[in-house]
C-alpha cells in the first residue's frame, strides 16, 4: 500500500486561519467605518420628472411620519445591531429635507448622535431647494453640525424649470445662493439636470457659467430621464412637451459638461459628480467607491448594505409607518450576497467612480481579480474601454460615457439582467391624469 504522507499528522485543526499576529490584536473590535442615510420623503410640490417615494407635505402627515423616523432609529440602537459601527458622515435626502420644521430634523441628526458614534468630523449633508430654504434655517443646521448642503437648482433658466415642472424660478435660485453665502457656506454642493426637451447647447452653456460663478464646492450633473407614471411621461404622450433631444446633441452636451467643470478646477471624479480638491462626496466614497464602506438606511425607500446584506425599506409611506409602529424593521426587500456577489459589487459599483484599485480587492477576498472576473477584464482592456495602470484599473474617456453597460459585465448569477428595484410610488392625482388624457385626445 502506498503511504500518501511521510508522517500523519495528529495536530487537532479547531480554527482557521492559524497565521495570527500580536499586531492585529486591537482590531478585533475596532468600529467600522460607516455611513448614515435618512429620507424624509415631504415637498412643497412634486416636480413633473421625479421618480423617487416622496408625497406632498401639505397632503401627508409629517409629524407621524417623523414620529416613525424615530422610533426606527432607536430601535436599532436597542438591538444593538449597530454598535460596532463608527459613522463618518451622514446624508438627508429626499424628497425635500429642507420643507420639514428644521428643528424636527435637526432633532433627528441629535438622536442618531445621541445612540451611535459619530465623530466629530463627520460630514453631514442635507438637500434643500429654494422654496422651502430659509435663512433662519440654514442657521438652524449649521448650530446643529450640519456642515455640507446639496442644493437643488436644476437650471437657471426659466424655461427648462418650467418644462420639467419645478416650482422654483431664477430669482428663488439666486436668493438661495445669497443666503448660502451669507451665511458662509463654503461645502455646498449644486445640482444640475440636462438634456431637457427644447434645451439647446447655448442654454446649457449658460446654466454651467452660473454655477461655475456660484462658488460650489462640488457640481452633480444628471442627463433628465423621463420615468413612466410620471407627470412629465404623461405630458410626453399628450404632446405637451417639446421633442427629446437627439442622441448627438445629448452627447454633445456630456461632453460640455466635463470639459467646462474641469476647465474651471473641478475634477469629474465619477459619473456625473464633479469636485474641486478636497471636497469629494464623503458619502461616495462610502457608498461607491471602492473598497465600499457599509451604510444604513432610515425612513421610507431607504436602502442599506450593512453585514452583505442589501436591503430596502417600504416605500409607501403608510407601510412604511405601519410596520415601525408594529415594533418590526420596515424592511420590504432584502438580499444577502454571496462571496462571488460581494466580488461583483466590487467592481459593479467602483466603476462609477472611474477607478478600481486591485490591492484591496486581493486584501478583502484573497484572490486575484484576473482570477474571477479575467475574461470580461481582458476584453473590456482590449476594447479600450478599461485601462490597467499603477495597480488598478480605470475607465477609458471611451468607457466612461458607457459606464452602466461596463458595470453589468461584472454581474453574476441571478442578477445577469435584472433590474434595479425601484423604490417608487407614483404621485400623479387624478386631476392631473384627466387634465393630459384630455389634452391627449
Amino acid at each position: 500500500m502506498t503511504v500518501p504522507y511521510e508522517r500523519k499528522d495528529n495536530e487537532f485543526i479547531a480554527w482557521y486561519p492559524p497565521a495570527v499576529t500580536r499586531e492585529a490584536a486591537p482590531s478585533v473590535w475596532e468600529p467600522a467605518e460607516a455611513a448614515f442615510y435618512i429620507h424624509i420623503p415631504f415637498c412643497t410640490a412634486i416636480c413633473d420628472y421625479c421618480g423617487f417615494a416622496v408625497a406632498r407635505v401639505k397632503d401627508s402627515q409629517p409629524l407621524t411620519y417623523m414620529d416613525a423616523l424615530r422610533r426606527e432609529i432607536e430601535h436599532y440602537a436597542d438591538a444593538g445591531v449597530l454598535g460596532n459601527y463608527r459613522f463618518t458622515c451622514g446624508h438627508f435626502g429626499g424628497g425635500t429635507p429642507s420643507a420639514v420644521d428644521p428643528a424636527a430634523l435637526t432633532g433627528v441628526l441629535d438622536l442618531v448622535r445621541e445612540r451611535f458614534e459619530v465623530t466629530a468630523d463627520a460630514e453631514i449633508t442635507i438637500e434643500v431647494n429654494p422654496i422651502s430654504f430659509t435663512l433662519e434655517g440654514a442657521h438652524q443646521y449649521l448650530d446643529a453640525g450640519i456642515n455640507r448642503l446639496s442644493f437643488g437648482v436644476q437650471s437657471f433658466n426659466d424655461e427648462t424649470l418650467k418644462t420639467i415642472g419645478r416650482p422654483h424660478r431664477r430669482g428663488d435660485v439666486e436668493a438661495t445662493l445669497g443666503i448660502i453665502h451669507e451665511v458662509g457656506w463654503e461645502n455646498f454642493s449644486i445640482d444640475l439636470i440636462y438634456g431637457v426637451p427644447g434645451q439647446s447647447l447655448a442654454d446649457l452653456r449658460a446654466d454651467l457659467e452660473r454655477v461655475i460663478a456660484a462658488g460650489p464646492a462640488h457640481v452633480s450633473c444628471f442627463r433628465l430621464e423621463i420615468i413612466p407614471f410620471t407627470a412629465l411621461h404623461l405630458k410626453e404622450r399628450a404632446e405637451m412637451l417639446p421633442e427629446r433631444l437627439p442622441v448627438e446633441l445629448l452627447n454633445e452636451m456630456d461632453a460640455l459638461v466635463s470639459e467646462t467643470l474641469h476647465d474651471a478646477g473641478y475634477d469629474d471624479y465619477g459619473s456625473f459628480n464633479f469636485a474641486r480638491p478636497g471636497f469629494k462626496s464623503r458619502h461616495n466614497d462610502i457608498a461607491f467607491v471602492a473598497p465600499q464602506a457599509e451604510y444604513i438606511g432610515w425612513g421610507n425607500s431607504s436602502y442599506s448594505f450593512i453585514r452583505d446584506h442589501v436591503f430596502t425599506n417600504h416605500a409607501d409611506i403608510y407601510d412604511y409607518v405601519e410596520a415601525v409602529q408594529d415594533g418590526r424593521y420596515p424592511i420590504a426587500l432584502a438580499r444577502r450576497a454571496n462571496a462571488l456577489e460581494l466580488m461583483s459589487r466590487y467592481f459593479v459599483l467602483g466603476l462609477k467612480f472611474f477607478d478600481v484599485p486591485r490591492g484591496p480587492f486581493i486584501e478583502r477576498f484573497g484572490m486575484e481579480p484576473e482570477q474571477v472576473f479575467g475574461d470580461v477584464l481582458e476584453r473590456l482592456v482590449a476594447q479600450g474601454l478599461l485601462a490597467r495602470e499603477a495597480d488598478s484599473y480605470h475607465l477609458t474617456p471611451l468607457g466612461r460615457p458607457y459606464v452602466n453597460n461596463i458595470a453589468k459585465e461584472f454581474y453574476v448569477g441571478e442578477n445577469v439582467g435584472a433590474r434595479q428595484h425601484v423604490q417608487f410610488v407614483p404621485t400623479l392625482t387624478p386631476e392631473q391624469i384627466e387634465q393630459y388624457a384630455h389634452s391627449a385626445r
